[in-house]
């Protein structure tokens, strides 16, 4: 602990202690060159001896130095003096956002959507120049007397990660990504989850997981449904109450994709409060209308067609290996089940998920096996007519007798015609236009198996087919 009147690098004079933190302790000090008063951020004795750490540390602080924004915590200077290492910064007066949640119980609507905006337009400068936080939760973020929001300890996080240590160091695990507690990447979307949680604990007062220990809540953050807002804030607005569920989502791919959608949609907010503008990415099990590219549809007409036995037994893995009792990566969307977290509606879904699973396996199966038994039919058929000729050709039963039949000489020539074309594959017939009866009489008659797709948006008349894979011609 330093003490009031040392000195730090021959220019930084301690004036007092102002807070303290897991990693740090944290002064008011008088910068004598530029004569003004600046917060310097002092590393705890049992991190100095940390070599790496300390490297950490220093590389993240440097790169934070290199942020500049209204609503971050600017750094201005980073080193060490006989074995301090301090982090020098903007010396903002106010109070953080966690003491100003406890002393108002919870904000208001308004004020907590524009503290929102103005920590996202932080990040967002943060994240267009490859800083990510990692550490965003009330305890960082100051508001100052004069009203402005600014997000402080950018990098230190990251720094702490690379370290063993306490729970109290890492910040709290209130606020912690599903990815993060299960000490996989984070990135960006680590950020906005944790955006999240700190957006509802202003509208609410609480935050969604909490428990005895940190194991308890880090679990929580992993397996369970999160309480929707609108229940401890009924007058909550529709909006707000489905970014914070996107922003929340336990899936990476579910969330937003970057700040800058955060910022549109929050102030889209105040302007339309009941407004249905927030796209939740849903679990949908129905087939939709995939559009592929020439390229890709040319790589399609030139796959073997032994490569459908691989699909087959890849839904099959698929199928077998999908876990249900893991929310983790599989939450559903759908607004009743947000807002009742109704298990009895979401093990129905994934009843109908599986269903749907195995009915796409069985179709396939079916389809091999019969194109598979004709194919080998219609081989078959030819080799043993072959084998005839030839042999008959040979015991001079066939070929040389001049009495030989019509039939026999037709017989022969279309066995050459069947031998030239590609092993009994014949071409697709045009099935657009064609209902599903007149389409299974034309494949049919070329002796080839149909399956039904689905329906789609199309020009033809109801009923009728309005696309087809493959295409026409395709042998």
């Amino acid at each position: 602990m330093l003490k009031t009147g040392m000195i730090i690098a021959e220019r930084y004079e301690i004036v007092s202690k102002i807070g303290t933190g897991g990693m740090a302790d944290v002064y008011k000090a008088m910068d004598h060159k530029l004569n003004r008063f600046v917060a310097v951020k002092v590393l705890k004795p049992e991190f100095r001896e940390d070599a790496t750490f300390v490297k950490k540390f220093r590389s993240e602080a440097q790169a934070a130095a290199g942020l500049t924004h209204p609503n971050i915590v600017n750094v201005f200077d980073v080193g060490d003096d006989e074995g301090v290492y301090y982090i020098v910064m903007e010396l903002i007066e106010g109070i953080t956002l966690k003491e100003y949640i406890s002393k108002k119980g919870k904000l208001s609507v308004k004020e907590a959507t524009s503290i929102a905006i103005q920590v996202s337009m932080g990040l967002e400068a943060a994240h267009s120049h490859g800083i990510v936080h990692r550490d965003v939760k009330p305890q960082n973020i100051i508001i100052s007397t004069d009203g402005k929001v600014k997000v402080t300890d950018f990098g230190i996080a990251r720094a702490a990660s690379s370290n063993t240590i306490s729970s109290n160091v890492m910040g709290s695990v209130h606020y912690s990504s599903p990815e993060q507690v299960r000490g996989g990447y984070s990135d960006e979307k680590s950020d906005i989850y944790s955006l999240g949680i700190t957006l509802y604990e202003m509208v609410t007062g609480r935050v969604p997981f909490d428990g005895d220990t940190t194991v308890a809540i880090a679990i929580k953050h992993l397996q369970e449904e999160m309480v929707p807002p609108s229940v401890y804030s009924p007058d909550l607005p529709y909006s707000l109450e489905q970014i914070i569920m996107k922003c929340t989502q336990k899936s990476v791919d579910r969330r937003y994709n970057k700040m800058e959608d955060v910022i549109e949609d929050l102030k889209h907010s105040l302007i339309d409060p009941q407004g249905d503008f927030v796209k939740l990415t849903s679990v949908d099990t129905d087939a939709k209308t995939v559009v592929i590219s020439d390229e890709e549809l040319g790589e399609i007409k030139h796959t073997p067609k032994q490569t459908l036995k691989p699909d087959i037994e890849t839904l099959e893995k698929e199928l077998n290996e999908t876990n249900y009792d893991d929310d983790d990566d599989f939450e559903y969307d759908n607004k009743e089940e947000s807002s009742k977290g109704s298990r009895k509606n979401r093990d129905r879904e994934r009843s109908r998920e599986r269903e749907e699973r195995e009915r796409r396996i069985k179709k396939q199966k079916r389809g091999v096996s019969v194109a598979g038994s004709i194919i080998a039919l219609i081989i078959g058929a030819a080799v043993l007519i072959a084998v005839i000729l030839v042999v008959g050709k040979a015991a001079g039963l066939i070929g040389d007798r001049k009495d030989s039949s019509l039939d026999q000489q037709n017989q022969q020539a279309q066995v050459t015609q069947a031998a030239d074309e590609d092993d009994g594959m014949v071409p697709v017939p045009d099935l657009i236009g064609k209902t599903e009866a007149e389409a299974q009489e034309l494949c049919a008659s070329v002796n080839i198996g149909m399956t039904y797709k689905g329906e789609e948006a199309s020009t033809q008349e109801k009923g009728k087919i309005s696309s087809q894979d493959p295409v026409q011609g395709t042998k």
